[in-house]
C-alpha cells in the first residue's frame, strides 16, 4: 500500500473588517503574554506591521501609551478592535469592505522582533 498521509501545516490568517483585525489561532498565540500591540505599515512591502508589546516594555517608556492598540486572546482567535486602525490602514492600502469579500490575508510571525507581518499583496480566498 502506498499511502501519503497529510499532516497539518497550521499557517497564521489575519482577516480585516471594517473596525477590526482578527488572527487565527495560529497567529494569535504569538501575542499571549502582551500587554498590547503597536500597529504600522510597511510601504515598501505593502505590509501590516503588528508588534507585541509586553507591560515592562510599556512601563520603560519603549512607547507611548496612545500607540497602543490592546489585543483580545480568545481560545480559538485575537481581535484588535478600532475602526480608526483600519481607516489609517486605508489610507496606505486600498481594502474593499462592500460585496461582502472576505480580507483574509496570509501572516508570519517574525520572532526577533516580535512582530506579526500580514501580507496584503497574499490574499487569500
Amino acid at each position: 500500500m502506498n499511502v501519503e498521509w497529510f499532516t497539518k501545516s497550521p499557517k497564521g490568517v489575519t482577516t480585516i473588517y471594517s473596525s477590526y483585525i482578527t488572527l487565527n489561532t495560529v497567529a494569535a498565540k504569538n501575542f499571549l503574554n502582551s500587554y498590547g500591540t503597536i500597529i504600522g505599515f510597511n510601504c515598501n512591502e505593502k505590509t501590516l506591521l503588528i508588534k507585541a508589546i509586553t507591560k515592562e516594555e510599556l512601563s520603560m517608556g519603549l512607547y507611548n501609551n496612545l500607540d497602543i492598540h490592546p489585543i483580545a486572546i480568545k481560545p480559538s482567535y485575537g481581535r484588535i478592535t478600532g475602526r480608526s486602525i483600519i481607516n489609517k490602514l486605508c489610507e496606505y492600502y486600498p481594502i474593499n469592505f462592500k460585496d461582502n469579500e472576505l480580507n483574509k490575508f496570509e501572516c508570519e510571525w517574525i520572532n526577533e522582533e516580535k512582530t506579526l507581518k500580514v501580507f496584503l499583496e497574499r490574499r487569500i480566498s
